[in-house]
Parts: C-alpha cells; structure tokens; sequence
C-alpha cells in the first residue's frame, strides 16, 4: 500500500514498493535502491523495481541479455533545471542511438522523496560500453537488469550493488 506522499508523487509508475529497506538511509546510493522505472518497452509500458537479492519476477524480455538504464540527468550533485537536463539527455541518447538500436524510454522515481530523472533502457550493450556512457555524462551510477538481478553498478570504481527486482506490471499495451 502507497503512503499519501508516495501517492502524490508516484501516479504515472504506481506504487511498487518491497517492505523494508534494501540499503541503509544513509548510504549514498539509498535513493537508486528505492528507485521506481517505468520503462516504454515493445510489448507497453512496464514498470520494475528493487527487491530484496535473489527475489526475481518473470522476466518480460525475449532475451536474457542484460539491459541497462542510463541517465545524464542531474549528474553527481548538480542539479541543472529541466531544459539543461533534457539537452544532456539527448546527447546520451544520440551518443547510444550510435551504439544500439535496443533502446526504450524510461523515468526513474524515488517514491520517497519524489525525485524523477528520464533515461534510457539499452540493450545489446556491454557493461563497459554502458558505465563508460554514465561517466561520460556525469552519473555515479547505472543500472543492470537481468533475469537473476537489479544492479546499481558505480560508472567510475568497483561498488556494486546486487538486488532483486519485483515483477513488472504491464501499465497499458502499445
């Protein structure tokens, strides 16, 4: 069940939440655990979330190749304002339009404090290729999905968070 504030900020992707935290508050990287993605995929619009590890749903690919969520919004503690962020963001998706043709829109919300960056889905892509996009545009962090994991993976350095993730909900068919 969605709190009132996670009501007020989370009506488009609904309300996909696991009890219970999966990284303490104060980690830096709390917010990406919490981390709600709607994703306009082949099939309609999806939404995922983080789970506890090794919790998984039925995966909604015709691949298990791993996909992974870009972002150049609001890069390290800059926060540009909405014409900036969406100006980086079409650089990010050119600079992967170059790379892959598998690629699907996204949003990412923190259903806690309601914070919202657009992405990128990518597949066909390797994790280098996809943490070496992230650095280049400012991001601390990517995400991974496969079917065995939700992965926040540090663009620059080694930190590597292994989730799960709980079973997308088909919002709408295309």
């Amino acid at each position: 069940m969605c709190t009132a504030r996670e009501e007020a900020h989370n009506r488009r992707v609904g309300c996909l939440r696991v009890s219970g935290a999966l990284l303490p508050a104060d980690d830096p990287w709390a917010g990406y655990a919490r981390t709600v993605v709607e994703i306009a995929g082949p099939r309609g619009t999806l939404t995922v979330a983080a789970a506890q590890a090794g919790e998984v749903g039925a995966w909604p690919w015709g691949t298990p190749d791993a996909l992974f969520l870009l972002t150049a919004w609001d890069p390290g503690a800059e926060r540009p304002g909405l014409h900036e962020n969406r100006h980086r963001q079409a650089s990010l998706e050119e600079d992967v339009r170059r790379l892959t043709h598998a690629r699907w829109d996204a949003v990412g919300v923190d259903p806690e404090t309601g914070r919202r960056e657009e992405g990128v889905v990518v597949g066909r892509l390797s994790e280098a290729e996809a943490t070496a996009l992230g650095a280049r545009y400012g991001q601390d962090a990517v995400f991974r999905w496969t079917p065995d994991a939700w992965e926040i993976v540090a663009c620059t350095g080694t930190r590597r968070v292994v989730l799960g993730w709980a079973a997308p909900t088909l919002l709408r068919e295309t």
